[in-house]
């Protein structure tokens, strides 16, 4: 389903399907999405993006974007320092694997 579609709840789920995603509440109206297994590369630095806003929906609306607006250098990482490490972009329907590139990226932010 296209994202122009979807319901924050089916963002959530479609996160959860890249790895464990947990709302979380640092206090009343400071929410976000912890989700330490999915990281972001540019092909020189990997990091990762934590959704936030004032309700669980805006958390979640936040971390959709930050995973599915990436720039054109920039992939999702699963499993970055591990031997079934795996890269992936959604394509408006669902998380595509791309093929995994073995570079090093500088640091580990």
């Amino acid at each position: 389903m296209p994202n122009a579609h979807m319901t924050w709840e089916e963002k959530f789920e479609a996160i959860n399907a890249l790895g464990e995603a947990v709302l979380k509440m640092r206090a009343p109206g400071d929410w976000y999405v912890y989700q330490p297994s999915v990281e972001i590369s540019n092909r020189v630095v990997i990091g990762s993006r934590y959704g936030s806003g004032r309700t669980p929906e805006a958390a979640v609306q936040e971390h959709w974007t930050g995973l599915t607006e990436l720039r054109a250098t920039e992939v999702i990482v699963i499993n970055a320092f591990r031997d079934n490490r795996r890269h992936l972009r959604w394509n408006g329907y669902r998380w595509v694997d791309l093929p995994v590139e073995h570079h090093a990226e500088a640091e580990h932010a």
